[in-house]
């Protein structure tokens, strides 16, 4: 897999909230199930839309100089939401996190293993600037449609770390488990928007960067 699609998968990992749903489902009743059907559905969600953008690239792709100039555009713009989006979260007042805190609406979704499931796929529903700029690094690499398919399933298993580490310790160890992992989701409420804003800007930068490179 290059090394490219490894760095921004590693980023688009960060994802607090998904965290937090596998944290909030190691508290009820049939933990392994909910939580195993968390992950299925998210990972068969980016796999369906990872696929579809990498059709489309692999169909647009070329060498001709008016697809590499649609194709630094589209870093650069991507890039540059993610450079928006790390400024809207640092300048966000903090007491305004605290005034939306209270009963999740996802809290419904939880009760039920068909819900679970159908919470793993709206987390991820919506590819980030980040995964668009994973799943094109991949498609550059002109490799076979097997091939790239095998680097979106890798580039899936490091985005999802975030749930699946989770996972393994509350299949193996719900009890032990469900403590550290609280531990963890206290450390991220505390520091996780600073987190998202250095992630968001580093991936922001690079994305724009590599726009860039094509141009020249």
């Amino acid at each position: 897999m290059p090394s490219e699609a490894v760095s921004l998968a590693l980023a688009a990992s960060i994802y607090p909230p998904a965290l937090a749903v596998v944290i909030a489902l190691g508290r009820g009743e049939q933990v392994r199930l909910r939580v195993l059907l968390l992950v299925v559905g998210a990972f068969f969600t980016l796999l369906v839309t990872g696929s579809l953008m990498l059709l489309l690239f692999t169909e647009v792709g070329s060498s001709s100089s008016p697809t590499r100039t649609a194709s630094a555009g589209l870093y650069i713009a991507a890039g540059a939401a993610l450079l928006w989006l790390a400024l809207r979260l640092r300048n966000r007042d903090p007491d305004a996190a605290k005034k939306d805190s209270g009963p999740s609406k996802t809290d419904r979704y939880l009760e039920s293993a068909r819900l679970v499931l159908l919470l793993g796929v709206v987390l991820y529903i919506v590819p980030s600037p980040i995964f668009l700029g994973v799943v094109k690094a991949i498609a550059d690499t002109h490799a076979s449609t097997a091939q790239q398919l095998l680097y979106l399933v890798q580039a899936l298993v490091i985005m999802l770390w975030m749930i699946e580490l989770p996972m393994v310790l509350l299949l193996a160890f719900p009890a032990r488990g469900s403590l550290v992992l609280e531990g963890i989701n206290g450390w991220f409420a505390r520091h996780g928007r600073t987190v998202a804003v250095l992630v968001s800007a580093g991936a922001g930068v690079y994305l724009i960067g590599v726009g860039l490179s094509e141009l020249v």
